[in-house]
């Protein structure tokens, strides 16, 4: 057992935002830290880290606990191991506790697997320092231009051309040989008995994540060994089998090296192959990861999406460097995450490959001496629509077949996108660069959505969708329908863009764009249109016209300069006095933790985003104060519209002949339910059945 004080020196010490860094993006949030929970997936941030306390909690998933605990439930560590990575990094000394082979076991399969992987790096990494062992890893390793500090950055190895070095390494240190089986080290041996070493002449590069253990191994070949007895040439790359310790479709190869890096350009980039980050990081790009033999799966993105801001793609530039952007592309949207695609002006193919001429991958272009190249290629990445808009469709615009496919990846890539106001603004602008119908992308759209009633058709006709039909027609006049009695490219009874009786999408030179309850059209490339929340009916319309109450604007625009208002009681009130949507809508986003600074430009017109971003109450000296005055002032502002709207509906009753007694009683009646006062609401219901009687 640790002595309870070493414990508390070692709590005492720990810097549970730094620990707790190491695998969340962090934004300070008041005297809080903010980020991505790292143990359910989602979206927005539920994830708090309270460094005062010592202790984090998700909203999301109610994760709790401290230094300790956050280490044991993401790493699979026990106590005594969480203490000795914390006191290691801390500068507190742990008691070093010697353990059996049996007591090993017994700590369960993960923790001895992760046990016998520490020996064979150390292993190789001896190898490869041998004067004479190691001189084929070291010769290779020179070759590539890889010096000692990135070769010990990355734990590099060399296994040696035996065929039993390691399995009697790893038998002199007691480990159990048949987990290093399913490590995929070590082969049985079916005749002879025993185990054979699965590397044999080649760098090994341990895939290290982030607390700094190894939980696999990709070994590249670099000899010239014989061919197999079928004839066919070995692997270039034999890479550790899936395992307890190890998922490839969850772990990055240089994602603990990077790590640093990222936090401080605010960017994970991303190449295919382990020697590409080895080289990079050798020319100074700090901040590359990549894919374990794979291609990049959702749970990677969204790793990455927990540790940074953006993610640029820099792949080959052959077509499976052009088919792995494009899959990553789709990746990335999915995940709500900020994509760039790293694009070198003149380079590319007819195909419209990605960021290198003539097939040539980032690895080659840094050991030509190209590193200054690349790093303006890198800098000046484009967006991922921008990629489309100016690299794969201006390449593709001569040619019918080449405009087809491209058309077809945009539509891929923007039925990824789940926030449907964006893929609104994003179908607009492939629309408008691809200088087609916006209904002909809507259709291509819904095609790659897996809906094949949304497109089709022709100058007169369509297929029909939804509940009740609807069109989608191409020409100058054309419609794209939709709602509960129109087409839906969507499936079910939603809609493109309708309410509850339709509304149509028009392409073309006269086209519309309609919606709500029942229609009301707005046109197509109306500067205003991208700052509509989707789905507003036209009474929602009536209340945000444009430009939202300037009271209204002013509370949350204090909100976004201190976000730690939204958790106050006052702040509570907020949400009931602000008649405009958007503003409604930010502010419910705001308190589930998603950021002022994406939901502004998504929500608002631009002149009112930047109102709201302005950092106007920045330096507002006792800003919860403040927050209480606008509270107050719009209470007053609610009471005094409601008695205009009392009035109102008084003269509309004289002149309709209607009692206005009863609908100042009936008025009342409301605003009794709503407060909850029963004995009122007694009181009021006598007087409204002796009125109606009356009459």
């Amino acid at each position: 057992m640790i002595a309870e004080e070493i414990i508390n020196e070692i709590r005492s010490r720990a810097d549970i935002v730094a620990v707790i860094g190491q695998h969340v993006q962090l934004r300070k949030a008041g005297r809080n830290w903010k980020g991505l929970c790292p143990f359910h997936g989602e979206k927005t941030p539920s994830f708090n880290v309270t460094p005062d306390k010592g202790r984090y909690i998700c909203f999301g998933c109610n994760k709790k606990g401290d230094v300790f605990d956050f280490v044991m439930e993401l790493e699979g560590k026990s106590f005594v191991e969480a203490a000795e990575q914390l006191g290691a990094r801390f500068g507190v000394a742990v008691p070093k506790v010697e353990e059996s082979p049996e007591l090993r076991r017994a700590r369960g399969e993960r923790v001895a697997m992760l046990d016998i992987n520490k020996h064979a790096t150390a292993f190789f990494r001896e190898v490869l320092a041998d004067p004479a062992r190691g001189e084929p890893g070291r010769a290779y390793l020179a070759k590539r231009g890889v010096g000692a500090e990135i070769t010990d950055k990355f734990q590099l190895g060399y296994a040696p051309p035996d065929w039993h070095a390691l399995a009697d390494y790893l038998k002199a240190k007691q480990c159990d040989m048949e987990l290093a089986t399913k490590l995929g080290l070590v082969a049985r041996q079916p005749r002879a008995g025993g185990y054979y070493d699965r590397y044999r002449d080649r760098l090994v590069c341990p895939v290290v994540v982030p607390g700094g253990e190894v939980v696999a191994f990709s070994a590249r070949v670099i000899g010239k060994p014989p061919a197999a007895p079928d004839g066919s040439e070995p692997p270039k790359y034999i890479n550790s089998p899936e395992s307890t310790v190890y998922k490839k479709s969850r772990t990055l190869f240089g994602l603990a090296q990077a790590r640093e890096g990222m936090q401080k350009n605010g960017r994970a980039v991303l190449v295919e192959g382990n020697f590409d980050v080895i080289s990079l990081h050798q020319a100074g790009f700090a901040d590359v990861v990549a894919p374990l033999g794979t291609a990049l799966t959702l749970e990677q993105v969204v790793t990455l999406k927990r540790l940074t801001e953006r993610i640029v793609l820099l792949y080959d530039g052959d077509k499976a460097g052009y088919k792995a952007t494009m899959h990553a592309l789709q990746m990335c949207v999915e995940a709500d995450v900020e994509v760039l695609v790293a694009s070198r002006p003149g380079a590319g193919n007819s195909g419209g490959a990605g960021v290198l001429a003539g097939g040539v991958d980032p690895d080659s272009l840094v050991a030509s001496g190209g590193a200054a190249q690349l790093k303006e290629a890198i800098d000046r990445a484009l967006g991922g629509i921008e990629y489309f808009c100016f690299e794969v469709w201006g390449k593709a615009r001569a040619n019918a077949d080449a405009r087809t496919r491209a058309l077809e990846d945009a539509a891929r890539l923007a039925a990824k996108i789940e926030n449907r106001t964006k893929r609104d603004l994003v179908i607009d602008t492939f629309a408008k660069a691809l200088e087609i119908s916006p209904a002909l992308v809507a259709a291509a759209v819904a095609r790659a959505a897996g809906h094949p009633n949304g497109g089709g058709g022709g100058q007169h006709g369509g297929d029909r969708g939804g509940d009740r039909g609807g069109d989608y027609r191409g020409g100058d006049r054309g419609d794209y329908r939709g709602g509960d009695r129109g087409g839906d490219y969507r499936g079910g009874g939603g809609d493109y863009r309708g309410g509850d009786r339709g509304g149509d999408y028009r392409g073309g030179d006269r086209g519309d764009y309609r919606g709500g309850d029942r229609g009301g059209s707005r046109a197509v490339g109306h500067p205003n249109a991208p700052d509509r929340p989707h789905g507003e009916s036209s009474t929602e319309r009536e209340k945000s016209p444009g430009k939202p109450p300037d009271a209204e604007i002013e509370v949350v625009s204090l909100l976004a300069d201190h976000p730690s208002l939204l958790a106050t009681a006052v702040a509570d009130k907020v949400s009931s006095l602000l008649t405009d949507e958007r503003l409604r809508a930010m502010y419910s986003a705001a308190r589930a933790g998603q950021s002022f600074l994406e939901l502004a430009p998504m929500l608002l017109p631009s002149a009112t985003a930047r109102l709201v971003l302005s950092g106007k109450y920045a330096d507002a000296k006792d800003p919860s104060v403040k927050l209480g005055e606008m509270v107050k002032l719009l209470e007053e502002r609610k009471v005094m519209l409601a008695q205009r709207g009392l009035e109102k509906s008084l003269v509309g009753a004289k002149r309709g002949g209607v009692d206005p007694e009863l609908v100042r009683l009936q008025a009342q009646l409301a605003v009794a339910q709503r407060k909850g006062d029963q004995e009122l609401v007694e009181q009021l219901l006598v007087q409204i059945s002796k009125r109606k009687q009356a009459e």
